[in-house]
């Protein structure tokens, strides 16, 4: 390192076991913010020295840090315990308490959280390799990984745990702290550098409190569809949960009036899933039943964790206790909560309903009202309303040039507030739409009854060359494989269950997709699952460790009139019991479709 001014002179103000802190933190008064993005300029040893073991390890950066930044962003591999900070504004000082251990190779990690005293950020995680023998451990690690939503998960924290040899029993549980750390880019792919050859477990974590562990219920995290990695493993992929793995479970429960309770789940489940027949309430005393008339999301979202439910009328003296069993979580025990009743009445308004698209729009894109509804036109009302009647208010008529057509439709609750009306043959792109709804046919829970007056809207739905289409395939072992396709920016998806043929290969189509950046991901449902378009991914626990279903993904851009072919890595049923092999990397091609322009 060629420069450390006055380092000698720095006066230590705090020792620790672990870790210290001392003098100068802040950067000289007055003048603008510095916004330069913090860097790391000098250190000694050089990253890569050999031979060496430092009893001071420094540090420059191009911007003032503070000792307690430093701190929270600092980590060795393989652990050092008994070390302290000193900074002297751009220069940290980092002095080792317990000698090294001869002939191995150590890393010195900086998070990419670590902020300069005006809060510019590290680009990356930035390592510092070197070995107290005459040889540095090359190994590599490297992957991706996706957020809950499939997005590139950035800033994420990948943990790796070095396991025993081949004969010993690997442990269920993990070690307090990791053998390594590294962290994801802006892209979510991760790499680890300078590892001992060998087999790791791996985790991901949104480590919120930086403490270096998975914290559960507070740390969104990641585990691979395998048991251990072997070091020179590539294309490592990683799928974030929610911090809680527990089975869905009601955590809350309150009555909000005499006929409606808010009930909050552990977890987001989808909204479309849950129906009044989830649930079971009955007075606590007598064991009579409370009706359950209604369910809904009051932000109409297609994930959610808390629900109201319509009821009948209540006692506010009587407890109730309110149980359910929703129906996609295989883990799911019903679990039941007590509450107070309400005497809080509630007067209803008129019923009302907005239609989605709303009149007079041009080139409608259908498939983005709801998208894992699929093409669609939305009905919400304010209220909670009878599906047959809703059916009898609806009429739907495609407009030609000989006059009105009636077309054949199917209505579907997404909630008891929120309908889908799809045409039965599907709409015709370019073709206008005539939806009509009468809110006095309408029956609701509550007896409101809606104005006499029709609630309307006339439409026009996009032409061919608007839509743009993902074609692809991909092989496994498995039986079945169900394949998603996720707009960005949106928590809807697309789901298609495909069988692989004898040979292993499958092939997958998503027509009439909205231009716009998508990820199309695939993964094995465990065996002893029922699988349907609403199966959802499996994502395994960290402790006790068990694999994730075994999945892989892609990001691909849809273009108006043009086909992106997509072509998925090897997905395999046997992939938990047995260490990681390297994958083929996914492709994917863009060329003109071949559909009919317009």
């Amino acid at each position: 390192m060629k420069r450390f001014p006055g380092l000698k002179t720095l006066a230590v103000l705090f020792i620790s076991l672990f870790a210290g802190a001392c003098a100068v933190d802040r950067p000289p008064t007055g003048g603008p913010p510095d916004t330069t993005p913090l860097e790391v300029v000098a250190s000694s040893p050089e990253p890569g020295t050999t031979n060496v073991s430092p009893r001071v390890i420094r540090i420059e950066f191009n911007r003032f840090v503070t000792s307690g930044a430093l701190l929270k962003a600092i980590f060795f591999s393989p652990v050092i315990r008994n070390y302290q900070i000193s900074m002297h504004g751009r220069e940290a000082e980092i002095r080792l308490f317990s000698p090294l251990k001869p002939g191995r190779t150590y890393t010195l990690t900086l998070r990419k959280s670590l902020r300069s005293y005006y809060g510019t950020e590290l680009a990356s995680s930035w390592t510092l390799p070197f070995s107290t023998g005459p040889v540095i451990d090359r190994e590599t690690l490297e992957g991706k990984v996706w957020t809950r939503l499939m997005a590139p998960a950035s800033n994420i924290s990948v943990l790796a745990y070095a396991l025993p040899p081949a004969d010993a029993v690997a442990p269920d549980t993990l070690a307090s702290v990791p053998d390594y750390l590294t962290q994801t880019d802006a892209s979510g792919s991760f790499r680890f550098e300078s590892l001992t050859a060998g087999k790791y477990r791996l985790v991901a974590l949104r480590d919120k409190n930086s403490n270096f562990r998975f914290d559960p219920g507070k740390d969104e995290f990641g585990v691979t569809p395998t048991l251990s990695v072997a070091t020179g493993a590539t294309g490592i992929a990683f799928r974030l949960s929610e911090a809680d793995t527990a089975a869905v479970a009601i955590r809350s429960a309150k009555a909000v009036s005499l006929r409606e309770i808010e009930v909050s789940f552990n977890r987001s489940m989808q909204t479309r899933s849950l129906t009044p027949s989830a649930f079971d309430i009955s007075d606590k005393a007598t064991g009579a039943k409370l009706a359950v008339l209604g369910c809904f999301s009051l932000n109409r979202s297609a994930e959610e964790s808390t629900f109201r439910l319509l009821t009948g009328a209540m006692d506010q003296k009587s407890t109730y206790t309110v149980s359910s069993a929703p129906p996609e979580d295989p883990r799911t025990k019903k679990t039941g909560i007590n509450f107070l009743g309400s005497s809080r009445a509630v007067t209803y308004p008129n019923l009302t309903v907005a239609i989605v698209p709303a009149d007079k729009t041009l080139n409608a894109l259908l498939e983005i009202v709801r998208p894992d509804a699929g093409s669609c036109i939305e009905l919400q009302f304010n209220l909670p309303v009878e599906e047959l009647s809703v059916r009898k208010a609806v009429t739907l008529k495609a407009i030609r040039q000989t006059g009105e057509q009636e077309v054949p439709s199917t209505l579907a609750r997404y909630d008891s507030r929120t309908w889908t009306l799809k045409a039965t043959g599907g709409f015709e792109p370019g073709t206008e739409y005539l939806v009509k709804v009468r809110p006095t046919l309408v029956a609701t829970f509550t007896g409101a009854r809606g104005k006499d007056s029709l609630a309307v809207s006339r439409f026009s739905t996009a032409a061919p060359d608007q839509y743009g289409e993902i074609t692809g395939g991909g092989t496994s072992d498995a039986s079945e494989v169900v394949v998603e396709v996720r707009r960005e920016g949106t928590s809807s998806i697309s789901r298609a269950v495909v069988r692989p043929s004898a040979g292993g290969a499958f092939s997958y189509a998503f027509r009439t997709l909205p231009p716009g950046n998508y990820t199309v991901s695939a993964f094995i449902p465990a065996a002893s699952r029922t699988v349907t378009p609403m199966t959802e991914w499996q994502p395994g626990s960290v402790t006790p460790f068990r694999p994730s279903e075994p999945f892989a993904a892609i990001s691909v851009v849809v273009k108006p009139g043009w086909t992106t072919e997509t072509i998925l890595p090897r997905l395999s049923a046997k992939q938990s019991r047995q260490e990681s092999v390297p994958a083929a990397p996914a492709k994917t091609k863009v060329k003109p479709s071949k559909r009919k322009r317009h």
